[in-house]
């Protein structure tokens, strides 16, 4: 027998499009549910149907291989065309299901107790589900704790929304600050054209190179796509890459990162660090050189990260100090932030920027 519709069966259907789960991998937090709903109710079988408009889908099950069934054969559309509960303890003697495939087929199904996963305004999307092969009843408890599971069950699916809402959000803020970044860039290059005076526009050339800098680092982290954690390895790469476009033709940059997880907020200020480094390479130990190598590598050692930025050029000068150029006050800044130090270390060859901060467990 085919359930009746709801009354808002239009509003029901567009509501569970809306959460974008229908054919989705499984997720260990759904799985969790149905074994535990399982072992509670000493069942065999446990679904999550999300009940569709011509099918059933089971974005998790125990006890069962396919992937749902048409709607003809949905004992859980009878559930969410009644009450928040439906329990049938004998299907082959209920007029609801007396003729359905699992009752009469192989299967076998006698027993079915389903509770609804309904949103804030009481529309049904499904049902967590208990099934056997043999007539019975649940007890109060087991009812109680199959409606609890349930509400879990839809809370996850909010939940699971709600990042998906939040992700699509980020990214047209990155979207947007991306753009922001390019026409701000855009039009201080019009005014350097426009500015007589050579000392500003010196200053307006150093302003664009800071804001090219900070687009590049937005670019490689959105890119990097990896939401509050950011694993420094793959992004530090991608900046690597950009910045690569400031150096001498024939500099080769080379990069070897172990992987450490940091915030965005931590990453952005290991990659300005790289990034400011090149361009003070590029700078000071390639002008008028047209070979060289500069290496960027980071290794974890006794519970710190080491990252190091390596030229090959002919060194610091002497008398130099780290308070010297804004270049170096901006690398410093970046390692106070990282809650790290940074360094010069005397070298035979070239300049190394070394920052070491301490890393979680």
């Amino acid at each position: 027998m085919k359930a009746s519709l709801i009354e808002q069966e239009e509003m029901r259907l567009a509501l569970l499009r809306g959460y974008n789960i229908l054919d989705t991998a499984p997720e260990d937090g759904f799985e969790e549910i149905t074994k535990l709903a399982a072992e509670i109710c000493d069942v065999p079988i446990s679904l999550i149907s999300l009940v569709d408009e011509d099918r059933q889908w089971f974005k998790a099950k125990v006890g069962i291989e396919i992937p749902g069934s048409t709607i003809e054969n949905s004992i859980c559309a009878h559930a969410i065309s009644g009450d928040d509960y439906l329990e049938i303890g004998d299907t082959s003697k209920d007029a609801r299901t007396d003729t359905n495939e699992f009752v009469t087929g192989d299967d076998s199904i006698r027993f079915y107790a389903g509770a609804l996963l309904e949103d804030g305004n009481n529309l049904p999307l499904g049902t967590l589900c208990v099934l056997d092969k043999k007539p019975r009843e649940l007890n109060d408890f087991q009812r109680r704790a199959l409606q609890t599971l349930a509400n879990q069950a839809m809370r996850q699916i909010e939940l699971r929304k709600a990042l998906a809402d939040a992700e699509i959000l980020r990214k047209e803020v990155d979207h947007r600050v991306k753009n922001s970044l390019q026409s701000l860039e855009a039009l201080i290059r019009l005014q350097v054209r426009s500015e007589k005076s050579a000392e500003a526009r010196a200053a307006l050339d150093a302003v664009q190179g800071r804001l090219a800098t900070i687009s590049r680092l937005h670019e490689a982290l959105y890119l990097t796509d990896t939401g509050a954690s950011v694993n420094i390895s793959p992004f530090i790469t991608k900046v690597v890459q950009s910045a690569q476009e400031q150096m001498p033709h024939g500099v080769t940059v080379n990069s070897k990162l172990e992987n450490c997880n940091l915030t965005s907020r931590s990453a952005s200020s290991v990659g300005m660090i790289v990034n400011e480094a090149m361009a003070n390479a590029s700078k000071y130990a390639y002008q008028d050189r047209r070979r060289g190598t500069f290496s960027v590598t980071g290794k974890h050692e006794g519970g710190f990260y080491h990252l190091s930025c390596i030229d090959d050029g002919p060194g610091l000068p002497d008398g130099y100090s780290n308070d010297t150029g804004l270049g170096m006050r901006i690398l410093m800044a970046a390692a106070q932030q990282l809650g790290g130090e940074m360094t010069s270390p005397a070298r035979d060859i070239g300049t190394e920027i070394k920052v070491v901060w301490q890393v979680e467990p």
